[in-house]
């Protein structure tokens, strides 16, 4: 059987018929082979624009703080792929070296109308991965919403956690939600 130049095989007719043989054999041949080829780019496809490797986690209730730099374990998995909701560590792990956008906020509640100027940051591995966020808003008297989200270059087994920073103030509380989604693999 003669193949195009893909490799693919195809039905043709047995000189000097000029009729089609319409093998079924042959017909199925070609049908798994473009099966075959197709299946992987579908897959990526899939893995990389309809359900990306990404991961939610949240604090499942307030955490006090006595101190002006907090940093909460997440250990509620809102949704993850496979092996990214780390709630033993507090975390989101990532399961592939890749470009990912990555975000966070968190929801500080303070004395009544007493402004902490909260910010936040993301750790890697326990280290800040980028300069605090802007100072968050006063959403109630009671309290501050400071957000912070960025593209980052991330390896395979790194740890992101939060981080909450003050003015100095040492009593608060912080509900932190962090998120990170695989844009480009590497």
């Amino acid at each position: 059987m003669d193949t195009t130049p893909l490799g693919f095989p195809y039905p043709e007719c047995d000189p000097p018929r000029v009729k089609d043989l319409s093998d079924a054999g042959q017909i199925k041949d070609l049908a798994e082979a473009i099966d075959a080829t197709v299946q992987p780019i579908a897959d990526d496809l899939d893995a990389q624009l309809v359900t990306p490797l990404a991961a939610r986690m949240r604090e499942s209730a307030a955490s006090a703080w006595a101190v002006p730099v907090a940093n909460p374990n997440l250990n509620q998995v809102v949704f993850a792929s496979p092996g990214m909701g780390d709630v033993t560590a507090g975390g989101i792990r990532i399961t592939r070296s890749g470009w990912y956008l990555i975000g966070m906020y968190a929801l500080v509640i303070i004395a009544a109308g007493t402004e902490i100027n909260s910010r936040v940051t993301i750790l890697r591995n326990g280290a800040n991965i980028s300069p605090f966020s802007d100072v968050g808003r006063l959403v109630t008297t009671t309290a501050e919403d400071p957000y912070a989200s960025m593209t980052v270059q991330l390896t395979e087994g790194d740890l992101l956690k939060p981080r909450v920073a003050t003015n100095g103030a040492a009593s608060f509380t912080t509900t932190c939600h962090m998120w990170a989604m695989l844009v480009v693999a590497t």
